[in-house]
């Protein structure tokens, strides 16, 4: 419907925030998933499968990968402060 071709959205895209669509996709499911966390009304599998995570290991990787510890290691953290 663009017109244009997935490649090269892509690439416009990347141009122009100087991130992938992956890269800004995980930013917004990961700022979700800790607001889910904090509010301390769900575990950590449904919040994986709210913000798009079919299997919790790897959201639990990839919140890692982003904060330096694990979903529930924030929240620990997050509440002794």
């Amino acid at each position: 419907k663009l017109y244009v071709s997935p490649y090269h959205l892509m690439h416009m895209f990347r141009n122009e925030i100087s991130k992938t669509f992956n890269e800004c996709l995980t930013e917004y499911r990961m700022h979700i998933a800790k607001k889910l966390l904090l509010s301390g009304n769900y575990r950590v599998y449904e919040i994986s499968k709210m913000v798009g995570y079919a299997n919790v290991k790897y959201f639990s990787q990839v919140f890692r990968r982003e904060h330096g510890v694990t979903p529930l290691k924030y929240v620990q953290t997050a509440k002794s402060l």
